[in-house]
């Protein structure tokens, strides 16, 4: 009775562990794989209305901001500014919503994982964002509302180093602390392409002393931060150009921001050897095994088992290493801005000891509990092969709930490009060519473009491959 009993119990704790593992604990990318074509054709419209198909299968409650982010960023590329913002605005509205509330909780997020959790956005996210809120405001004409968006980004970065300063002091000071969760220093706190957008705002504005002010915290970004900007800072066009001069600015994203892709390692014992077994995940998002190897270690025992898993930034990069604006007869190579794959790579790279603290500390509270309820068992049953049974099943059913949060918008771009000129105010044809190892990619051809003496002319290209 008393190991049908323990049986029992312990057989209802594998089903309570399962249940927790299941979608609630993984991330969902099947809406991914089906918008790739999408996005080849450069139907971001058909790409949104995919997403819109997953909003209640694909993306749960928890996973709302990541729902608002993925269809704002391609609301954006197909021109509808107006659905854009209102989807990046609710985004926004959910990050903040969750921002204390989110690290509080996947500090000690227990037997299950990250997934299980609100997704509060990765910060890149929550910045850039509102780069793309100031783009859709300018489609708009709503220069006013850009600006203000475009002034949130420095805001938000000088507050990122102590978010997690504070949420990580909380924590490694709080009695139900497990470990100690480290804080990686901020190597970054100045955004170019924002100050480049800003720029343009203030020059927009007739506001010269804002204009220079924005200009000298551009080239110190460079300064500062020469590991993110390792190359020229953008050239601007002279400020009092002659009249019946248009300013003509060219802004252009290519390639795709970098993805999440689970680094796993499945440790097993045997008598004095730890089996070591790594894995990945393929294009198709699949896990496939990437490297085995067992280390001598006297003393350890057989019959321990455990799976850590947590996610790594992989860059997609971009096809295009060459940007030319054909303006009528004159042809213009475009400089980069920001490299953003870069930028987003150092922000989560701040949070990423913070990701690997809970980890760590989240499976060895795992293998705990599952190894004392395997002695548990042990010492109750007389069966011995359904003791094993069971054991094996704990092992499995443990390893299904540890998995990476791997949920990121996978809409942003790359790379920004620029051209900032002045040319005589009037219509010309006007044309944007991509090339890649010498090889034409992709023409963005606008047809006539009308430039005035007065205005912004900014112009908006993108090819996301």
């Amino acid at each position: 009775m008393k190991a049908s009993l323990h049986t029992a119990a312990f057989v209802s704790f594998v089903a309570l562990v399962f249940l927790g593992s299941c979608a609630s604990t993984r991330t969902f990318q099947k809406q991914y794989l089906e918008s790739r074509q999408l996005l080849e054709r450069r139907d971001f419209s058909g790409a949104a209305e995919l997403i819109e198909k997953y909003k209640n299968s694909g993306y749960r409650k928890k996973d709302r901001v990541l729902f608002y982010l993925d269809t704002g960023m391609l609301y954006h590329f197909a021109g509808e500014y107006s659905k854009s913002n209102e989807a990046l605005s609710a985004a926004e509205e959910g990050m903040e919503e969750l921002l204390t509330k989110s690290i509080s909780k996947s500090l000690s997020s227990g037997f299950l994982n990250d997934n299980a959790l609100a997704y509060s956005g990765e910060d890149y996210e929550d910045i850039y964002l509102n780069v793309f809120k100031c783009l859709n405001y300018i489609a708009l004409e709503m220069t006013d509302d850009a600006l203000v968006e475009v002034r949130k980004v420095q805001i938000k970065l000088k507050r990122l180093e102590d978010k997690y300063r504070k949420a990580a002091f909380e924590y490694n000071s709080s009695k139900k602390a497990k470990g100690v969760i480290p804080v990686a220093e901020s190597r970054f706190h100045n955004d170019v392409l924002a100050r480049y957008l800003s720029y343009l705002l203030y020059r927009l504005d007739n506001s010269p002393d804002d204009m220079r002010i924005e200009y000298e915290k551009l080239l110190h970004a460079f300064e500062d931060q020469p590991s993110i900007y390792p190359f020229l800072p953008p050239v601007f066009a002279e400020v009092c150009p002659e009249e019946e001069t248009a300013r003509l600015s060219v802004l252009s994203f290519t390639g795709l921001s970098p993805v999440k892709k689970p680094q796993t390692f499945y440790l097993t014992t045997i008598e004095h050897a730890v089996i070591i077994n790594t894995s990945g995940q393929n294009e198709e998002y699949n896990e496939e095994l990437s490297g085995f190897s067992i280390i001598p270690f006297p003393g350890v025992s057989a019959g321990y088992h455990y799976k850590l898993e947590y996610p790594v930034m992989v860059e997609q990069g971009s096809q295009v290493d060459r940007i030319v604006l054909n303006l009528g007869s004159q042809s213009r190579e475009l400089s980069l801005i920001e490299n953003m794959q870069a930028v987003s790579r150092e922000i989560f790279m701040q949070r990423q000891p913070l990701v690997m603290g809970r980890t760590v500390i989240r499976t060895i509270s795992k293998v705990i509990a599952k190894e004392t309820g395997k002695s548990a068992l042990r010492g109750a049953s007389e069966n011995d092969f359904l003791t094993l049974l069971l054991a094996v099943l704990m092992d499995v059913t443990v390893d299904l709930t540890e998995n990476a949060d791997l949920r990121t918008s996978r809409f942003f771009p790359a790379f920004a490009y620029g051209i900032d000129l002045n040319v005589p105010a009037g219509t010309y044809p006007f044309r944007i060519d991509y090339y890649g190892n010498g090889r034409l990619l992709f023409q963005d051809n606008r047809g006539m473009v009308n430039l005035k003496a007065e205005g912004l002319n900014l112009f908006e290209s993108s090819y996301l491959e």
